[in-house]
């Protein structure tokens, strides 16, 4: 099972960036794959104790933020709008993913309420919902982090130091030894990538990028792996978490290059 949630993953780093180098717009289509593929993980078994609409809610929260964040004028208000302005002034390209996280919340909420019958478990039930949502909506960050200076770049060295890292953590083993392993690999496939590239990132920042983006593709793993007991209930977020948890590392990261 480690080695289909590595096919996934390295699939799903792929998509984000080959699109990278195309136009936001590809981007955004890249992460609304990766937001959908979340999305199914409540298809896949029980991951939410209650009616599968969870994974609408997951879906519309993820779609809703990568729309926000790739069309942030519409969060601007009215033209010459003094309040507009200055929010997104303040809050940049991720100002969309507070009203995603809202939609999260409340469609959780709602669906709640709409449920028949007896609602068991019904904080387990809500909480599961709203953190799988709040997954899918840090995933647009891969759109902002695009949209930098160096944003195709950023996305590129995000998303090999995931691959490379999710590919290592797949490789039999105890657990103890194999983290170690796939972070140092992780990492020295983004050093070996900035050696090749003709117009590399500055060295200490793609290196940077690479070992805390490594790290977190391994605490990822590790704590999806502990979300249920059947692993098939799991790839999904297994393959997804890694993506969720780097996003907002690789937006920062471009940030140092506006």
């Amino acid at each position: 099972m480690r080695g289909v949630v590595a096919v996934l993953s390295v699939s799903l780093c792929g998509i984000l960036a080959l699109t990278a180098y195309t136009d936001p717009m590809a981007v955004a289509a890249g992460v609304a794959v990766a937001q959908l593929v979340l999305a199914g993980a409540v298809f896949q078994g029980p991951a939410v104790p209650a009616p599968r609409t969870a994974g609408v809610v997951v879906a519309a929260g993820g779609l809703a933020a990568t729309a926000l964040v790739t069309w942030p004028d519409v969060l601007s208000g009215f033209d010459g709008s003094h309040a507009g302005d200055s929010a997104q002034q303040s809050g940049g390209t991720l100002l969309g993913l507070a009203p995603a996280a809202g939609v999260v919340v409340v469609g959780a909420i709602v669906r709640e309420m709409a449920r028949r019958g007896r609602r068991t478990a019904l904080t387990a039930s809500i909480a599961a919902t709203v953190s799988l949502g709040v997954w899918s909506v840090l995933l647009a960050a891969w759109v902002a982090a695009s949209m930098t200076d160096e944003g195709d770049q950023i996305v590129l060295v995000a998303s090999v130091a995931v691959a490379a890292t999710a590919v290592l953590w797949s490789v039999p083993g105890p657990r103890w030894a194999i983290g170690p392993l796939a972070v140092l690999g992780g990492s020295g496939a983004v050093v070996g990538l900035t050696v090749a590239m003709a117009d590399p990132l500055e060295t200490p920042v793609a290196v940077g990028l690479g070992v805390v983006v490594a790290l977190l593709t391994v605490c990822g793993r590790a704590i999806a792996a502990t979300l249920a007991a059947d692993p098939a209930r799991r790839t999904a977020v297994e393959a997804v978490l890694p993506l969720v948890l780097a996003g907002p590392i690789a937006f920062w990261a471009g940030q140092l290059f506006v």
